[in-house]
Parts: structure tokens; sequence; C-alpha cells
């Protein structure tokens, strides 16, 4: 299935609300730039097509930023939702049921890295040899962040986590 930025918005919101955990919109873009980054690393194809951006803080998935920018710091409150201009349909996307490899590795995602705040979320995306490091540039605005970075980052990322479940 294809997927967009709002499906695994939509995952990560309703994970929050099940855990009674409030979700800013800069946890929520770092979480579903970091979900993006792992089904590439494990499965070796693209969550969905929208490009990632580096900006300022960090990787950006523009339509994530833009539906719940008005949010600010505080917690969102509203799913992310489709519209379809010729229609006047409006869906609140979701990840089909019967995707289950997407669900665990969304469920693996969620578990590690639920119980840091989007600064602290940032701040990992800011290391030195992070793919938002590699491609961030002051002077250039909405660069694309690679694939190419974003692949083998998460890969040895997963692998540490993986090495430290085992000791």
């Amino acid at each position: 299935m294809t997927y967009t930025p709002q499906h695994i918005a939509n995952y990560f919101l309703a994970k929050a609300e099940e855990d009674g955990r409030p979700l800013t919109p800069l946890k929520l873009i770092k979480l579903v730039y970091i979900a993006y980054g792992w089904v590439l690393g494990l499965l070796g194809t693209r969550l969905f097509e929208e490009r990632i951006e580096a900006w300022k803080h960090g990787p950006v998935i523009p339509s994530i930023y833009h539906e719940f920018k008005h949010f600010g710091g505080g917690a969102i409150t509203d799913d992310a939702v489709w519209y379809d201009l010729d229609t006047g349909d409006c869906r609140r996307p979701t990840i089909d049921s019967s995707d289950r490899d997407l669900q665990i590795i969304l469920d693996k995602v969620w578990a590690a890295y639920k119980r840091f705040s989007g600064w602290a979320l940032r701040q990992k995306t800011h290391e030195v040899g992070t793919p938002w490091e590699q491609t961030y540039d002051p002077n250039v605005k909405g660069k694309q962040i690679p694939d190419d970075l974003i692949k083998p980052h998460f890969q040895q990322k997963i692998r540490e986590i993986v090495d430290a479940a085992e000791r």
C-alpha cells in the first residue's frame, strides 16, 4: 500500500493518545522522520514519497509541519486529514490493518523514542554524522536529505539497538 506522511502521523497520534502522552508538532515530525528511516533501513523501501528536507531544527516533512504548526509547542489535539478537492471528501488516513510488518516497525519506533521530548529528538538529529548534519546548509532553504544518507544511518542505529538488547 502507498502511504503518506499523514498516515504515519495518525499512527503516532493514536499511540500517544493510548499512552496518555502529549505529542507536539516537533516530536511528531521527528517520529515520522525516524519511522521513514527505520522502514528504509529495514525493508529498503520508502515509507512515503514526500521529500524530507533539512531545516534549521532538523529533518522536516513539509506537509506535516504545515498541517500541525498552528499547535506551536503545545500538544496536538487533531488528526491529520486528507481532502479530495474534486469530491469534497475528507478522510483520516490510517495504516491498513493487514499491514502487520509496518505496524510492527512503527510500534518499535514508538517504543524506542516515545520517552524523548521533541527537543531531545531534535538534538539527536543534529549529532555529528547524521543525515541532517551532512545535508543542512543554512544558506539553502528546503534542501532534500537524500535516501542514500538516511538508509545507512538508520541501519547503523538499528544495529546499535539490537546489539544493546542482546547484552
